[in-house]
């Protein structure tokens, strides 16, 4: 009898990993409806995604009214990402440094780019996810409402793995190579994979 308890034991323990991960390897790929809370954006058929609106050339309004930016490519490509490829259903909504965490605790918001690096206040209450690029000696990620990790757990599987791996440099020249031109390099902003080098 003790043999056999002894024997279920570490079977169990051995397959804590899989289960912690729906049974699959670490770093499989997993059913986004599985994740409630990317579900819930499945079923609303919107991702809201706050960014700044007065970050230029990250995201920024432009004289037709239309969002633009580094940052504005990325939210859309999240958009296509969460939501099969229907881009238009991104809805971006502007914050601030001073009100974007309201966003995201009171909902209004399922994501926020908020453009700069957190402090210790956003630390303690927002997630952030892998960095995406770089600004000056800080580095900046994508941020969840606090105990949000399943959403977290999505947004870094799209920075480390979903994405191609030269995504921000794709980024970086579409919409930062026109107002730096060749006298910059995308080293000093972009990170791909979610890692500094």
């Amino acid at each position: 009898m003790r043999k056999r308890l002894t024997s279920l034991l570490i079977l169990t323990i051995a397959a804590l990993p899989l289960f912690a991960n729906g049974g699959q390897e670490s770093d499989a790929p997993f059913n986004d409806h599985d994740l409630v809370a990317v579900h819930r954006i499945h079923l609303r058929e919107v991702v809201r995604i706050g960014v700044p609106e007065d970050k230029a050339p990250f995201s920024y309004v432009d004289a037709d009214g239309r969002w633009q930016g580094y940052d504005v490519y990325f939210a859309r490509r999240i958009a296509k990402e969460i939501l099969d490829g229907k881009e238009k259903y991104l809805r971006l909504v502007p914050v601030n440094r001073e009100n974007w965490l309201d966003y995201l605790e009171s909902d209004q918001v399922d994501i926020v780019l908020p453009g700069f690096a957190p402090g210790p206040e956003e630390n303690a209450l927002a997630e952030f996810a892998l960095p995406y690029r770089k600004d000056g000696e800080d580095l900046i990620a994508p941020a969840v409402r606090k105990g949000n990790s399943e959403l977290l757990l999505w947004l870094n599987d799209v920075i480390n793995r979903r994405i191609e791996a030269d995504f921000f440099h794709k980024d970086y020249e579409a919409t930062l190579r026109p107002v730096y031109g060749r006298t910059a390099g995308p080293e000093a902003v972009v990170i791909e994979r979610g890692k500094v080098e």
